[in-house]
């Protein structure tokens, strides 16, 4: 249990995953699925989601956690996932939660590449 009368910077992991998986970028059907999992599996409390689907290909979303928030963007034109993780450390250390969902997402979509950026805040 972390001290509750410090403030401890939770992470914030940004990043950008290059994918040849068009059907996985393009439709988020299975995505949402996976990623239900993911947050079970990790332990997050998910409050709420909202998906959106493009026309023409490619989806946004966002899942609020009560440790913060999962957001995503494909552009399965350019074979390209953008996605924004934070994990609050309120009331435990999540860091290495932040970063195992992260690494999940580059296995999950099979990256072909991918830029990770970490910041605590």
């Amino acid at each position: 249990m972390l001290n509750q009368n410090v403030y401890l910077p939770g992470l914030h992991v940004l990043g950008t995953i290059h994918s040849n998986q068009s059907v996985l970028l393009s439709d988020y059907t299975h995505f949402k699925e996976w990623l239900i999992k993911q947050i079970s599996d990790h332990e997050l409390s998910a409050l709420g989601d909202f998906y959106h689907s493009f026309e023409g290909g490619g989806y946004t979303g966002m899942i609020c956690l009560t440790e913060s928030h999962i957001a995503f963007h494909t552009w399965p034109e350019y074979n390209l996932l953008t996605i924004d993780i934070f994990l609050s450390n309120y009331q435990k250390e999540n860091d290495h939660k932040a970063r195992s969902l992260f690494d999940a997402c580059v296995a999950y979509f099979s990256a072909t590449a991918f830029d990770k950026k970490e910041v605590k805040r």
